[in-house]
């Protein structure tokens, strides 16, 4: 399945309306920080909204459909994922909800879990709706 992309269909008053939130976030940020030793954090802020931006446009040149195909497997693997919470997770503040990798990071499983629930979900009721028809 080819898929063709175009700047004319992306939903470009959806990117304007998360644009003017990170605006306001940024300014928010900059006049709690303007008179305290954290003064130019709102910079930090600023190039986390252009990695997102960045991040957004390669996500949105992913076929989503290929997902769809697979996403039996990354319902294995975020069920995995959980269970390896319970079994090697390490507990921060009260809580057991992070992985430590290699190398002293850490992977929160639950994160990544939201997302492949909306695409199991997204599928399920695309199959349902096909079956009905």
């Amino acid at each position: 399945m080819t898929r063709y992309f175009s700047l004319r269909d992306f939903d470009w008053l959806l990117l304007t309306f998360v644009l003017l939130i990170c605006g306001l976030g940024v300014m928010e940020i900059y006049s709690a920080t303007l008179h305290t030793k954290f003064v130019g954090v709102h910079t930090k802020q600023l190039y986390w909204i252009m990695g997102g931006m960045v991040l957004m446009f390669l996500m949105s040149l992913i076929d989503y459909h290929a997902l769809l195909d697979k996403i039996h497997w990354f319902y294995i693997a975020s069920a995995v994922s959980l269970v390896a919470v319970l079994v090697i997770g390490k507990k921060y503040l009260g809580a057991r909800r992070w992985v430590q990798m290699p190398g002293g990071q850490h992977f929160q499983p639950s994160e990544w879990v939201k997302l492949v629930l909306i695409l199991a979900l997204a599928k399920y009721f695309a199959d349902l709706h096909r079956e009905e028809a």
